[in-house]
């Protein structure tokens, strides 16, 4: 890039930040709102912390479920309270826009380590004051930094290094985020508020039999739950004040109309059901809101959103409460709610996910539990939205199946034509048939019934399948570099020496025996095989560890009450509270490098005898300096992607092997793990840590992304691409599976 383009670049990035080149949305508010949005860059907020710290302090001696409970409901009745001008949906995670309330017992650890450079980082830098900094450096990091999840594993796992700082797996998101990869029960709560919840635990309390073993803590349990739906009261009350008192002052009639009708809404919600689409809308932003605090990680989703607010919209159209333009505006303004709430991560991590986005989505579509079509006006408003807010939240899922109706395909197919990589599209039948598989083991004897397949079914996170408010659990546990499972066998179970960083040049995996000396390719296959399974069992092992401290030391009140019956059961969730358990769940990246890799090997050492596996080894081993006419022919071998059951057939082997090794695997909390193939964005950090391969990749160059073939190798257009990954059994990968294909908007939508 020229120094001239370089600058160009800078500058738009600046006006990016500044909020001068955001002005985007369908009406003036939006448009004020989105510019508002972008004028902040993120920040950290210590309101939590301070409370965490204080808290636990004074309570040492009791039991980590009460401390934490309570600490979480002192910071949601004090949260700063502050509204902007044009809002009407209210309520921040921090003092203002895009602040992060951050999880100090999580991140203590690592922010001792990279406070100095969290400003000026590469990827999402974080902006802090000078004081701000001096109090976590003399008084919250001091006393977290041997408390933290991260922390405890790493006292209680022979090596935690192997699989944190290596290329051959990943579990860092494992240890440093609680609180990850949710549905809540939106329907229910809609029903409840927080005051339902209330009502359950203060009778459960009152008939708690003291005597009973299984009552044994019991009593912390349900008057913290008491406590976090209070706590909800007071924030919805503080906001209504915070309303009443600017409405009192204002001296524009039409902004004093809306601070009144914000004081009302806010007066109800989130404590009591809603009663209208505003205060619906309003109570889930709350609800987004409490949950990302309470947790540090990723994926707390919406779900079926246009099947549980449908009814507050239709309800309100039909009385001439709302107009549907009004509907529309008040979801962008919703949208740009959700786009504020950023991922406060290391910077390894921020590496991998850059962009501080937190994968929070939102489905339209589907099935209704009676088997019919679900969508409704409110399926096109949620994808018209986005094409007028142009925010890069939330994440619009569209569940697709046979009666989807032409009008909605359309409509979201002019939302993928924009560019902005919204819609993603689900098939329903392949998400029920994954959910089918969900914490079922290798017999696949799912947990769920089909009601509530049809009625809750969700994709989140990436793409990892659940139902609405019935699971709770880690699915984003493990990634393992399949790259590097064919390195190892090259290697007979030495990590190339070549890579930089730790573990380079020493036995990372399994002694397999020399490939030299190998006389056929299912020789060679049984050795990737073997490397795969111990990449699948070693880290297994350490995340059985840390599954236990998540259950023992770092409850989730809120995730509990919006998790169907867990206050009923008196069980918090990461103990197991939910209908269905699942995680830590195991994923892979690199499927077309393996694949391809393995075609290579199979016809040119094997078959065709064009190139010695001696030869093969020293053309890796030198990154194919020298080795042109080598790389060339492995370039040339039938690649996956393009409907060639050479390669396909083989990706096919690998990713069933991986499937049923997965499900072989007991979780701590007694269920089984599942396998599945996501890591949006993580080809390229993976492939900095993974050296040249038998495909013709060199070594540092991002592996192939996610399910979809290596860049440039499916060359036969998108038909026989999609005829290639059709050929994977996906229900297997109960963990989800992503696709990725790009398209020209001329290829999408009349222009």
């Amino acid at each position: 890039m020229s120094s001239k383009n370089k600058e160009v670049g800078s500058k738009l990035g600046m006006e990016w930040r500044d909020g001068t080149s955001s002005e985007i949305g369908s009406t003036t508010r939006i448009k004020q709102l989105n510019k508002a949005l972008h004028s902040h860059r993120p920040s950290v907020d210590l309101h939590r912390t301070r409370i965490f710290t204080d808290h636990f302090k004074k309570t040492e001696g009791e039991t980590f479920l009460r401390r934490r409970y309570f600490a979480l409901a002192k910071v949601y009745e004090t949260l700063p309270v502050a509204i902007y001008e044009h809002e009407r949906l209210v309520g921040w995670q921090g003092l203002q826009p895009r602040s992060e309330n951050i999880c100090i017992e999580v991140c203590a650890d690592w922010l001792d380590i990279e406070l100095e450079s969290l400003e000026t980082r590469q990827f999402d830098p974080f902006t802090i004051s000078d004081g701000d900094k001096n109090e976590l450096v003399e008084k919250h990091i001091p006393y977290w930094k041997d408390k933290t999840l991260a922390f405890k594993w790493s006292k209680r796992v022979k090596n935690p290094s192997k699989w944190t700082l290596s290329g051959i797996c990943s579990i860092n998101n494992y240890i440093s985020n609680t609180g990850t990869h949710f549905t809540p029960d939106y329907s229910v709560f809609m029903e409840n508020g927080f005051k339902g919840y209330e009502e359950i635990a203060r009778n459960a309390l009152a008939e708690l039999d003291e005597v009973d073993p299984d009552s044994v803590g019991k009593r912390d349990f349900y008057e913290g739950i008491i406590a976090i739906c209070l706590a909800t009261r007071t924030l919805g009350e503080n906001y209504a004040q915070k309303a009443r008192e600017m409405a009192s002052s204002c001296q524009d009639s039409k902004r004093k109309e809306e601070l009144n009708c914000i004081a009302e809404c806010c007066s109800r919600v989130p404590y009591h059901p809603p009663e209208s689409f505003m205060e619906a809308l309003q109570a889930c932003w709350f609800v987004l809101v409490l949950l990302n605090i309470e947790g540090s990680g990723a994926a707390v989703t919406l779900g079926r959103f246009d099947q549980y607010m449908h009814s507050f919209l239709q309800n309100d159209l039909d009385k001439g409460i709302l107009t549907v333009t009004e509907a529309l505006e008040l979801i962008e303004e919703f949208y740009i709610k959700v786009t504020n709430l950023v991922w406060f991560q290391p910077k390894q991590r921020a590496q991998q996910t850059g962009g501080y986005y937190r994968f929070i989505s939102l489905d339209v579509g589907g099935l209704t539990k009676e088997g019919k079509d679900a969508s409704n006006l409110l399926s096109y408003l949620c994808l018209r939205a986005l094409r007028n807010v142009r925010t890069t939240g939330p994440s619009v899922h569209l569940q697709v199946h046979q009666k989807t109706p032409d009008s909605l395909i359309y409509e979201a197919a002019k939302l993928t034509a924009d560019g902005m990589g919204h819609p993603s599209f689900f098939n329903v039948e392949t998400l029920y048939s994954m959910l089918r598989m969900r914490n079922a083991g290798l017999e696949g004897k799912s947990q769920y019934s089909e009601e509530e397949l049809r009625e809750g079914a969700v994709a989140l996170g990436c793409v990892e399948p659940g139902v609405q408010g019935l699971q709770f659990g880690h699915t984003s546990s493990s990634v393992i570099n399949l790259g590097n499972t064919v390195s190892l066998a090259i290697n007979n179970g030495v990590f190339p020496g070549g890579i930089d960083g730790w573990g380079a040049g020493t036995m990372m995996g399994v002694e397999t025996g020399d490939p030299r000396d190998f006389k056929s390719f299912d020789e060679f296959f049984a050795a990737v095989k073997t490397q795969l399974k111990y990449q699948i069992r070693q880290p297994h092992a350490d995340l059985l560890v840390a599954e236990k401290l998540h259950a023992e030391q770092f409850q989730l009140p809120t995730f509990t009450i919006l998790s169907r019956d867990a206050v009923k059961k008196g069980i918090d969730v990461v103990a197991g509270g939910a209908k269905v358990d699942i995680g830590p769940a195991h994923e892979c990246i690199g499927v077309a490098d393996i694949g391809d890799s393995l075609a290579a090997i199979k016809m040119l050492v094997f078959e065709k005898k064009e190139i010695s596996m001696d030869e093969l080894c020293q053309a890796l081993e030198a990154d194919f300096e020298g080795f042109e006419k080598i790389r060339q022919k492995l370039l040339s071998v039938p690649k996956y992607g393009n409907d060639d059951d050479y390669a396909d057939d083989l990706v096919v082997e690998v990713l069933r092997y991986f499937a049923q090794e997965v499900s072989r695997l007991k979780c701590w909390k007694g269920h089984t793990s599942d396998g599945g193939v996501q890591t949006a964005q993580a080809n390229v950090v993976a492939g900095l840590r993974c050296w040249a391969l038998p495909n013709g990749r060199k070594a540092g160059k991002p592996l192939a992304d996610t399910m979809s073939a290596a860049q440039n190798m499916d060359i036969n257009g998108p038909t026989s691409a999609l005829r290639s990954y059709g050929k994977v059994d996906h229900g297997i990968l109960a963990n989800g599976t992503i696709l990725n294909m790009w398209f020209s908007k001329s290829d999408l939508v009349n222009q």
